[in-house]
């Protein structure tokens, strides 16, 4: 959960837009007062065809990090002991805000750090002052950041040089056959670590130019396949793992550098990255991709797949968003048919695609 200052005009009010000259345009307002922010912030509302969106200056961002202890060990640092075990030591200028069993730390340390704090809650302090206006003026488009890339390097160390067996690996070979969980894991370039936790899965997110966006990290149980959730989400970046703290992600589709291997192939898309693996291996005829956000199903990255045919399977409780989102999209040329049979069990919300065909396998049997 974020706790901000500032958030975008939640009225009908729309001014013209300086980037495309459409009366699209949405101011940013200071929650407290109701006043609008100085004229560079705000956004397009047009987001596919133009995205100009610059917001205001929030200050310091912090994560809520648990902890088992926090013990002072000079003037200068705390000795911080995760829910995990692990101790790191922080300077306490980096400690924004400090509670009997949590603490707010700045991203600045975090970023640098081993603490896990992917879906932890985030909250802003010492917020700059921002200037207010009353009337719309000229706004200067914000030139985006370059995207960071993995060296290839990197992937061939960790895949063919010295591979880590991981648990979503071993918990394939219980429910396929040798050979189906092998081709798999060699068309995704599925990697094992012990970066954050033994026997993590690394996702590589390569894209349709053999480009390494990035690599997400998540921990999972060898015994049922299913992710490890607690006492917290096991998620995390393989660039904060080794130390880039000023690597730049620009996430793309799970699998998205197979769309160019077979050009006659329909394009099936689900939400997690473990439901594509494991989908390729029972129905091989489509292209499986993951967004590995139900937010993710979205123009930037679908981008690439706009003169393909697609399938989208939501998980349970996303048909609706899903289905207008593709709506949207169809309407800029692209073809994404969105399939209900999830939303059409009885299964809890979160459930998808592989669960769905597991449980039919296994009732069968």
């Amino acid at each position: 959960m974020e706790r901000f200052k500032y958030s975008l005009d939640k009225s009908s009010k729309k001014y013209v837009c300086p980037d495309c000259n459409k009366k699209t345009f949405v101011y940013y307002v200071d929650t407290e007062t109701g006043n609008y922010l100085a004229d560079n912030y705000g956004r397009c509302d047009r987001e596919n065809n133009c995205g100009y969106h610059k917001a205001p200056s929030k200050g310091k961002k912090a994560y809520l990090i648990p902890f088992l202890s926090l013990v002072s060990i000079s003037v200068k640092a705390f000795k911080l002991t995760d829910l995990n075990g692990v101790i790191s030591v922080i300077p306490k200028s980096q400690i924004l805000e400090q509670n009997t069993k949590n603490c707010f730390i700045t991203e600045w340390y975090l970023k640098t750090s081993t603490i896990n704090y992917f879906s932890n809650e985030i909250k802003y302090f010492n917020i700059d002052n921002v200037s207010l206006i009353n009337e719309a003026k000229t706004i200067l488009k914000c030139e985006p950041k370059k995207p960071s890339f993995h060296k290839l390097e990197l992937l061939n160390d960790m895949f063919f040089g010295n591979p880590v067996s991981d648990n979503l690996t071993e918990f394939l070979k219980t429910i396929f056959t040798k050979d189906e969980v092998a081709n798999a894991v060699l068309n995704y370039y599925l990697s094992g670590a012990n970066f954050f936790w033994n026997n993590a899965t690394v996702f590589w997110q390569i894209d349709n130019k053999e480009q390494l966006r990035g690599a997400k990290i998540m921990l999972y149980n060898s015994a049922t396949g299913s992710r490890v959730k607690k006492p917290y989400s096991h998620i995390n970046w393989l660039h904060k793992a080794i130390k880039e703290p000023d690597f730049i992600l620009n996430q793309c589709l799970f699998g998205l550098h197979l769309i160019n291997e077979d050009y006659q192939k329909d394009i099936a898309i689900v939400e997690s990255e473990k439901t594509a693996i494991v989908m390729s291996i029972i129905l091989p005829d489509f292209i499986w991709l993951a967004t590995g956000s139900k937010c993710n199903f979205k123009f930037d990255l679908l981008k690439p797949l706009k003169n393909r045919n697609c399938f989208a399977f939501p998980d349970k409780g996303e048909y609706d968003n899903w289905n207008n989102k593709a709506i949207e999209l169809n309407k800029l040329g692209f073809k994404i048919a969105v399939s209900n049979i999830i939303e059409q069990t009885d299964f809890e919300a979160g459930f998808d695609l592989a669960d769905y065909y597991l449980i039919m396998t296994n009732t069968l049997n």
